[in-house]
């Protein structure tokens, strides 16, 4: 067990590292959650989900909530990043952008079944749905990585023929 918490807390890492074509850190509003505070936030709530028996479910499930909150607010952040940079992007990467974007959207939503089966399970359940949401996570984490490869706002090489 403390292998799986050890290597979700390492992936979370990587998978909250802000990809450069995305997001520029330096030009965020101070006052909004920084990636570090999503990363800290959704390091707990998956060290929380690891570590809880089914009898401290509420504090795992309410740590995980926030979490996904936190997760929320920074996709939409990361999506506002991708509109303001729109017109400097070639088109093959407004299209990856867009892909790698859907992706991340849509693995967050099947995380967020998962987190609702664990809400819903028994005690009973509790370590094949603690597994469930590990394994959307996974899910998650690997397109969120994504993006750190693609670099989508890289600009055209070419230029029109006059």
């Amino acid at each position: 067990m403390k292998a799986l918490k050890s290597f979700r807390v390492v992936a979370l890492a990587g998978f909250l590292a802000v990809p450069a074509g995305l997001v520029a850190a330096q030009e965020q509003d101070k006052r909004l959650t920084t990636s570090e505070d999503v990363r800290a936030e959704i390091s707990q709530a998956m060290e929380a989900i690891a570590d809880y028996s089914a009898q401290e479910r509420d504090e795992a499930l309410a740590s995980a909530r926030e979490a996904m909150t936190e997760l929320d607010a920074e996709i939409e952040r990361r999506a506002d990043a991708l509109r303001d940079s729109w017109n400097d992007m070639s088109e093959q990467a407004r299209k990856t952008a867009r892909e790698q974007l859907a992706e991340m959207r849509e693995a967050r939503n099947t995380l967020g079944e998962r987190y609702g089966a664990l809400q819903a399970g028994t005690a009973d359940a509790w370590q094949e749905l603690k597994s469930g949401f590990a394994n959307a996570y996974d899910r998650l984490n690997a397109a969120w990585s994504e993006p750190e490869t693609k670099k989508p706002t890289e600009k055209p090489t070419d230029t029109p023929a006059n």
